[in-house]
């Protein structure tokens, strides 16, 4: 089951969108793992019920992860392997949106996640608690809309640069973006990296690159080069290149790997 929310109006300018994942699985047959790619956007996730272990590729470690972490930039694979009983709440933040919140530099947080409890306090173990002795999941979604609205109320108001960020999906230049920010091409790229955690460039790889990923989770009958040129490659050489980049892999190897499993966790996240 996947339910798809959208963010408070008090929250839009600040995260993009809700999603909540509830399966079980059968406890005969070992736990399923699935590979998942970097994606553009920063995170809050939740697992109120079953743990998941995490395989980082770049670091090389296996790890169980908190009941609640943040996820910063990531360019870089991970597999996820999941329980039985799964329940998984996703916040997706806007770009710049967890630089907000957490008022870090986001290039310090390139490449990690971390227990969301250590940064956000006791107010975060609560929430833990109530989600885990919360059945209604719409009561779930409200009790963390309702926890952001306070961090939000005791924001700043937004800066011009972070009202542009949120346009950046829609793949405007960094000349047009910096425009509507009312400051200089490089101002912008500094001000980029220190709220979204890596170039604009980058980003802009990324952002192809994951749509192209969702596009083979979500269609398995599609071709490669029809992806590429839905993408906006220029040849399927240059997607290859961004997969052996952000996923270690080929698409082809990458394909494989993730029919090992029938859970498909980064294309159910796309309404």
């Amino acid at each position: 089951m996947i339910l798809h929310y959208k963010p408070h109006p008090g929250l839009q300018h600040f995260i993009s969108k809700l999603t909540l994942i509830r399966y079980q699985l059968d406890t005969q047959v070992p736990r399923v793992t699935n590979p998942f790619p970097p994606q553009p956007d920063n995170c809050l996730f939740f697992y109120p019920y079953d743990s998941v272990c995490c395989h980082n590729y770049s670091k090389g470690n296996m790890e169980e992860l908190s009941k609640s972490i943040l996820v910063g930039p990531q360019l870089s694979r991970v597999d996820l392997s999941m329980g039985y009983n799964m329940l998984v709440i996703m916040i997706s933040f806007q770009p710049g949106g967890m630089h907000r919140l957490l008022h870090v530099p986001m290039h310090e947080m390139l490449g990690y996640h971390f227990d969301a409890t250590l940064l956000l306090g006791n107010e975060m173990k609560e929430i833990n608690d109530r989600l885990n002795n919360t059945i209604d999941y719409n009561r779930m979604i409200d009790i963390i809309q309702d926890y952001l609205l306070k961090k939000v109320k005791k924001l700043k108001a937004s800066l011009p640069i972070e009202q542009v960020l949120i346009q950046l999906k829609q793949m405007k230049t960094i000349d047009q973006l910096a425009k509507q920010a009312c400051i200089s091409t490089r101002q912008l790229e500094r001000q980029f990296k220190e709220r979204v955690g890596m170039p604009p460039k980058v980003f802009a790889r990324l952002l192809r690159f994951s749509k192209a990923w969702v596009m083979r989770e979500k269609d398995n009958d599609i071709s490669w080069i029809k992806i590429a040129h839905a993408c906006d490659y220029a040849d399927q050489m240059h997607m290859i290149r961004d997969f052996k980049e952000f996923a270690g892999v080929t698409p082809g190897i990458l394909q494989q790997d993730l029919e090992k499993s029938s859970l498909r966790l980064q294309g159910s996240t796309i309404e």
